[in-house]
């Protein structure tokens, strides 16, 4: 048996004689309606029934930009980074922390729209604590869409703010038919380890499969803490988890777009249970989750410049280039977390942001395949210039110079013991100067109707407002 194969026989008898509890009433009825043993709200599932409904996800799909040149293959040889999710502060040069705010969320997708290695957008890459927690989803999906024009990634609410967001996305994209037809919002499905799927991501999840919107299945496990000790035995305990969660989408709507991931890693223990994200533990399971994906034909996720560091120094740039550079050489197709986490994923950092970008360029451009050709191996310069001269004036160098990669942070000459965080600084400004010299704009007319939508929820309309004004 291949190393796969074992751990999907593993899961499987987890799924037998373990079950998966599932904290949702709505969820266990569809469960049970489709024939899974349901007792004490854990399901049983059999092989057979696995893989029957699994079998039904697509191995990729494509997620549909407002400009189609920001929309994902999702699957495949296809890598796309997504920026830092899940944090609840902001994180400064020197380490101090404090809330986030709706105006720190803008900003992120400001940033994000700007940086070309990104094509998706949005999510809970900050908790903005100064607007009203029932709706703050609301608030952020808003700001998503007038702010950017990429893929969307959404932030996980309530039942009730998910199906607005649904709603107010038909005002954006033509209808209900239509959006599932083409698919144009994510978003992440964390699992309970061990083995327990909760009410509030299971609302989510059934809400986005009934819109055919694609969903990301993740265990977030601690090595020892949340689950065994072993790594094989993490992954098939996370993998239970996630098969449970695919089963249930495809069950609401066959065909559904999944996403099959692992953030699983290790826990520190000393002095205290700590979620250390960017463990080389973590990095290996994440890689594995590449080939477990591969072997049920879906899509992975896994995470990348992620840190344990609370400040912006070599431990979290060592980490940052770890986490990405190894999941974007095991070919995840969407690395989460690849963009401005800080301390465990406690906090965002602005210029942590702009360093995680440098990461992801330079990760990108080292892995590019090199082109040999009669063109690139240039041997009549080569014998030309023989042993003598040089190649600083050649023609070749003089016409091409300007194609090796040159670091938009970090110059090679750089001096001064500040220089690194006056390139950040620069770079940022840069960024959010060329962001206001050309933005995307939402249509009026559709505008009003998203704000009248998400209005239901009873958001006040100083909210919107807000929002808008801090453009």
């Amino acid at each position: 048996m291949s190393k796969e194969q074992m751990i999907h026989a593993a899961a499987m008898e987890i799924m037998r004689d373990v079950g998966v509890k599932i904290y949702n009433t709505k969820a266990i009825d569809i469960l049970k309606k489709n024939g899974i043993k349901v007792e004490d709200k854990t399901a049983y599932f059999t092989e057979e029934q696995v893989m029957h409904w699994v079998s039904m996800a697509p191995d990729s799909f494509t997620i549909h930009a407002r400009n189609p040149k920001y929309n994902m293959e999702v699957g495949g040889d296809h890598v796309y980074p997504a920026a830092t999710y899940g944090c609840a502060f902001i994180d400064d040069w020197d380490g101090n922390r404090r809330q986030g705010t709706m105006d720190d969320y803008i900003k992120c997708l400001k940033l994000i729209q700007e940086e070309d290695s990104y094509s998706i957008n949005g999510g809970i890459m900050i908790q903005p604590g100064n607007v009203p927690e029932e709706t703050a989803s609301l608030e952020m999906f808003y700001a998503t869409l007038l702010y950017s024009d990429k893929s969307i990634m959404l932030p996980t609410g309530l039942k009730n703010e998910m199906e607005l967001m649904m709603e107010a996305a038909c005002e954006v994209f033509g209808g209900k038919e239509e959006l599932i037809a083409k698919p144009r919002m994510t978003t992440l499905i964390n699992t309970v380890s061990p083995l327990a799927l909760d009410a509030r991501m299971l609302d989510c999840l059934m809400t986005l499969a009934e819109y055919g919107q694609p969903v990301i299945l993740c265990p977030a496990t601690m090595l020892g803490a949340t689950g065994s000790i072993s790594m094989a035995g993490t992954i098939a305990s996370g993998t239970a988890e996630n098969l449970a969660g695919i089963a249930l989408a495809e069950m609401v709507r066959p065909g559904t777009p999944v996403v099959f991931g692992i953030q699983s890693t290790a826990a520190d223990m000393k002095g205290g249970i700590t979620f250390a994200c960017a463990a080389p533990e973590g990095a290996a399971m994440q890689g594995f989750s590449v080939d477990m994906a591969r072997f049920y034909g879906m899509p992975s996720r896994g995470g990348g410049c992620q840190t344990d560091a609370p400040r912006i120094n070599c431990q979290a740039g060592y980490e940052s280039m770890l986490t990405f550079s190894s999941a974007y050489r095991h070919g995840i197709n969407l690395i989460m977390e690849a963009g401005g986490v800080m301390d465990s994923v406690n906090a965002t950092s602005f210029e942590k942001m702009i360093v995680d970008f440098e990461i992801i360029r330079q990760v990108k451009a080292s892995f590019a395949p090199i082109e040999v050709n009669e063109e690139t191996l240039n041997l009549e310069e080569i014998k030309e210039i023989g042993h003598d001269d040089s190649f600083v004036t050649s023609d070749s160098t003089l016409e091409n110079f300007h194609e090796l990669y040159s670091p938009h942070i970090g110059p090679r000459n750089g001096k001064g013991e500040d220089y690194f965080k006056e390139g950040i600084d620069k770079e940022m400004d840069r960024m959010l100067s060329a962001y206001d010299g050309n933005h995307p704009v939402l249509d009026p007319e559709i505008k009003e109707k998203v704000r009248a939508v998400l209005a239901k929820s009873g958001l006040d309309e100083k909210y919107f407002d807000n929002i808008e004004k801090a453009d």
